[in-house]
């Protein structure tokens, strides 16, 4: 019998959430039930999960598979500088840094720029509608391209908490409290209006017909929840102390909320607590994995995060990372993404090991994206070339000249290559090099022949007269693109590898060029 990924999904999700509510209170080892559980953990897969990569300083987009944080192989775009980065559906709205407001369809490439609106601190992306932004403390505008929607507000903005949908909720700065609003433009007066004590911290239900909250008040020992958009009493559910944060599972069936230094787990059908889970320290933020198999609790010493497993609700272990809105992130398929220092971080999320590791040489602003990147074609490169034209590219041609292209039947000129991919059909690396040449780099195709007879056509950059040279490009195009070239000398003599180091033999590195025969495909 077959089961699409949909059906075992909810069979899973059903064995967790059936085995949560029976356990009652019981304490328990860590380990207990947890085989029964395991498979939770591996909902879906990371594949076609991975981060974007948007610089801050200006440059190409990249990209970081959530399977090994390798780079694929493809033309990504150059951007602005930009100050903002907000997800929204299918794309990523961007503030670049004079202050325009564009929106960036990653899954199309296409990029839209939207004239006339100001810079903003604070926005939310509305679904379709566009994104919802604070030209000014007091005031809200709707960046789309239907009409124009504005809503002038007594008092500060201080959150957006968008609904996914058409609605977002406004907390707004009173004063003596807080005010929270319900808007849905274009609707042109809240749909919803409350006064309520300081808020402390807040989420949406994911049907979002709930908002709960908790309050800065220390003496207040509750969590309040409201109807939306009506935004009327709708339960409180007791602390035994005051409350610091509050998350709800992607389902909308469980809520934790950090009190003292124990997390406590509430069923949110039936507005019942199931257990409190001890922590080694008071938990100031949470979040959840994308699929919700995994909650991240950032401690107050805001130098590690333990990691929950949801369902039998045992601490996994805790790992050290920087917390921001975007990172860390916890992808289906058991992958846990980190910000520590200036390196990304890859953790199995399970056993909580590393499994690989990226150093970071520019700023950029990382948001997780389901989404496979498109391969390099030739009618994006002629793109890029019309582009590269206006503003040449004259970086990357480090002590060589970008001439045209040779025959790759003739042979490559002597000298020092970094050769960027090899694959056997000659369609995509052409592709390839063409994209290589509109960006800067002196491309050029060469067809080898390995020691057991088989063709391959190898996309390199050069020939340059030094090994450093050559070093020096390999090194720009990782860092500006992701790709990991391999050293390559051609000599006088017509066996391209005599006199090369073992290390450089194309021999030692053609099985790369196999895997990556796929990405560097065109058709």
């Amino acid at each position: 019998m077959h089961l699409s990924k949909r059906s075992l999904t909810l069979i899973a999700l059903a064995l967790a959430l059936a085995g949560s509510p029976s356990c009652g209170d019981r304490e328990g080892s860590p380990a207990a039930g947890a085989a029964n559980l395991d498979r939770t953990a591996w909902l879906g897969s990371a594949e076609g999960w991975g981060l974007l990569g948007f610089p801050l300083d200006g440059g190409p987009l990249t990209y970081r598979s959530a399977e090994t944080l390798e780079s694929p192989t493809w033309a990504p775009p150059e951007l602005e500088q930009l100050t903002q980065a907000w997800p929204g559906e299918r794309a990523v709205w961007l503030q670049l840094s004079d202050s325009r407001i564009a929106r960036y369809e990653y899954r199309t490439g296409h990029l839209l720029g939207f004239e006339g609106f100001e810079g903003t601190e604070t926005a939310a992306a509305l679904g379709r509608r566009g994104l919802l932004m604070t030209p000014d403390p007091s005031s809200l505008e709707l960046v789309s391209e239907g009409e124009p929607w504005q809503l002038t507000l007594e008092g500060s903005v201080q959150r957006l908490v968008p609904d996914g949908e058409e609605r977002v909720v406004v907390v707004v700065d009173a004063g003596s409290g807080n005010e929270l609003l319900v808007v849905e433009p274009p609707v042109e007066e809240p749909v919803g209006r409350r006064s309520v004590a300081g808020v402390g911290d807040l989420v949406l239900a994911p049907a979002g017909d709930r908002l709960y909250y908790l309050t800065r008040d220390g003496s207040d020992l509750r969590l309040h929840g409201l109807s939306v958009p009506e935004l009327e009493d709708a339960e409180e559910l007791d602390l035994p102390q005051p409350g610091r944060a509050v998350a709800v599972t992607p389902s909308g069936h469980r809520l934790y909320v950090s009190a003292g230094d124990s997390l406590h787990v509430f069923d949110r059908v039936r507005a019942t607590k199931v257990r409190s889970v001890p922590l080694p320290g008071a938990a100031i933020a949470l979040r959840f994995s994308k699929n919700g198999t995994h909650l991240m609790a950032l401690l107050d010493t805001q130098d590690q995060a333990i990691v929950l497993q949801v369902g039998i609700d045992s601490i996994l272990g805790s790992v050290p990372l920087g917390w921001d809105e975007n990172l860390p992130v916890a992808v289906p398929g058991g992958r846990l993404i980190a910000l520590e220092g200036d390196e990304l971080v890859l953790y199995d999320v399970l056993r909580l090991v590393e499994v690989a590791r990226a150093e970071l040489d520019e700023r950029r602003l990382w948001l997780a994206v389901e989404w496979r990147p498109p391969r390099p074609r030739m009618e994006l490169a002629q793109r890029t070339v019309r582009r590269a034209s206006e503003t040449v590219v004259a970086e990357p041609q480090v002590g060589a000249e970008a001439a045209e292209p040779r025959d790759p039947d003739a042979g490559a000129e002597p000298g020092v290559y970094a050769v960027v991919s090899a694959a056997r059909e000659r369609a995509g690396v052409d592709n390839l090099v063409s994209w290589l040449r509109s960006v800067g780099y002196p491309g050029t195709v060469d067809r080898h022949e390995d020691v057991m007879g088989v063709v391959w056509y190898r996309a390199m950059v050069g020939p340059y007269p030094e090994r450093e040279l050559a070093e020096e490009a390999a090194r720009s195009l990782t860092a500006r693109y992701g790709y990991k070239p391999w050293i390559l000398t051609v000599t006088e003599s017509a066996d391209t590898t005599a006199g090369l180091d073992e290390s450089d033999r194309p021999g030692e590195n053609e099985g790369a060029g196999a895997a990556a025969e796929a990405e560097a495909e065109g058709g």
